[in-house]
């Protein structure tokens, strides 16, 4: 699953890579976590809305493409979450939103993540992106 990328004409889908590689998940009622994962198969939380399981499916399938069978260090999750984020924001639709007014809450939904997931692209962007970020706004 490494190397997957995604348009801003086609967004990511990880309902697609399940089925692809034969990965169970089932909805539970999880108490500390949106999702987990055993390596083999993800639990989402019973509560979550469409695109909060969209979000924390492919954060679960990002560990599950790195080895991943229990919980880890802080560290390894920053990773996991500036990748998900990665691959369910491109950056084009970043861009290209600039000069909008739309505040995180509305971009979020625009783009289909929950806010968290905005935020971390935005975090975990490079210094290249940064840059585009800036150049756009200018």
């Amino acid at each position: 699953m490494s190397g997957l990328t995604t348009t801003f004409e086609r967004m990511f889908d990880p309902w697609a890579l399940i089925e692809k590689h034969g990965i169970l998940v089932q909805r539970a009622p999880l108490r500390v976590a949106s999702g987990c994962t055993d390596g083999r198969r993800v639990w989402l939380d019973e509560h979550l809305t469409d695109v909060e399981a969209r979000c924390a499916l492919t954060h679960e399938l990002v560990h599950i493409s790195r080895g991943h069978t229990r919980h880890q260090t802080a560290a390894v999750e920053d990773d996991v979450r500036a990748e998900t984020a990665r691959l369910l924001v491109p950056w084009e639709a970043i861009t290209a939103h600039v000069g909008s007014q739309l505040d995180e809450w509305h971009l979020a939904q625009e783009l289909g993540v929950t806010e968290r997931v905005l935020i971390d692209r935005l975090h975990f962007a490079s210094a290249v992106e940064l840059a585009e970020l800036r150049g756009a706004a200018g």
